[in-house]
């Protein structure tokens, strides 16, 4: 019954705080008016499901520095946490195109300009891969799930390479953060909610400035061994991560 009421609670939430936001998209071209939207929809999830998110390592992060956030990916919780925790309000997500069907978060996603890629079509990936590019380095951050899917037991998974490319193409710093506890929140493939602490650690930033294509491999076993190293093993459970390096990936890497 829990389960049942928090899902109404979740879909009642959304659909205010979704219908504010595309509002929002009419009067709001920045974006940053969706992301106050965010942090309030997400509170209320948050206080009505009893999930507590914790940050650490925020002094790691220079204000006004943009940056290719990576971090791991276990769970749909993984959103909320980086929503709630990630300073400034100039960032968006890199998002997968099927995510943009999802009423009222989708449409949020497309209207307040977060990057779209649609793996589909690699032409159209590289082409929205090189906007994000200029939009770095004009001062937005962006969040990518390297992964590039959710983890179903929370292990490590191996990246795919877009991310990378990315960040070495806007030659900004990676933060790298791990997630750890989401997965116990709400399991892949599970219908329940639970209740219990998320904790999110941001790293040190990890510099791109000089590095080209080539170095893709070993910057990718760098942010690799980064978020490995940021698990919370009380919360987070046994882990058995994929040990690196990993199978070249042929096309950008979306959430």
């Amino acid at each position: 019954m829990i389960y049942v009421l928090r899902y109404l609670l979740l879909l009642l939430y959304t659909l205010f705080w979704g219908s504010v936001a595309v509002l929002l998209a009419v009067v709001d071209r920045s974006g940053r008016g969706v992301i106050w939207v965010g942090r309030n929809w997400v509170r209320w999830i948050d206080a009505s499901c009893g999930i507590r998110i914790e940050a650490e390592g925020l002094e790691n992060l220079e204000p006004g520095q943009p940056y290719v956030f990576m971090t791991n990916h276990q769970s749909a919780v993984d959103v909320a946490a980086i929503i709630a925790t990630i300073p400034g309000d100039d960032w968006r997500f890199v998002a997968k195109r099927e995510l943009t069907w999802i009423p009222f978060f989708g449409w949020a996603l497309a209207l307040h300009r977060h990057v779209i890629v649609d793996r589909r079509d690699n032409a159209r990936a590289v082409r929205s891969m090189k906007r994000a590019a200029e939009r770095i380095r004009s001062g937005t951050s962006v969040i990518i799930f390297p992964e590039g899917t959710r983890s179903p037991i929370g292990e490590l998974r191996a990246f795919k390479s877009g991310g990378f490319h990315l960040a070495i193409q806007a030659q900004v710093p990676i933060a790298p953060a791990t997630i750890s506890g989401s997965h116990h929140i709400t399991p892949k493939g599970s219908l329940r909610i639970e209740s219990g602490l998320v904790k999110i650690v941001y790293g040190e930033p990890i510099p791109t400035a000089g590095l080209g294509v080539e170095d893709r491999h070993a910057l990718k076993r760098r942010v690799h061994d980064a978020i490995a190293r940021g698990y919370d093993r009380e919360l987070q459970g046994p882990l058995h991560p994929q040990e690196e390096p990993v199978p070249e990936h042929r096309g950008p890497s979306a959430a």
